[in-house]
């Protein structure tokens, strides 16, 4: 199991001090939920009231960018999550 990472979302369960500690103190790997360090893109300040209107906004997003920053964005991925296991999940620069 040394080569997974346990990684939770922003839900209150997972946020709650009992349960970071929990998983800090008992899980080798740990990856703290809602790390600004591991957010790999922008947030998304629109509101969309369906799913449609969310997937035409990920498509118009999608169809903008081009295959230059895709192969970068995808590149730079894993030696930013090692950073942060390297930091123990702490902030990185």
């Amino acid at each position: 199991m040394n080569n997974y990472v346990f990684t939770q979302d922003g839900a209150p369960a997972h946020t709650f001090k009992k349960a970071q500690e929990f998983c800090k103190g008992n899980m080798a790997s740990f990856w703290p939920s809602s790390s600004p360090d591991a957010s790999g893109g922008q947030d998304n300040k629109t509101s969309h009231t369906s799913v449609e209107a969310l997937k035409a906004t990920i498509t118009k997003e999608w169809d903008n960018m081009s295959e230059d920053f895709i192969k970068t964005s995808c590149a730079s991925v894993r030696p930013h999550i090692e950073a942060i296991i390297r930091n123990n999940g702490g902030h990185i620069e």
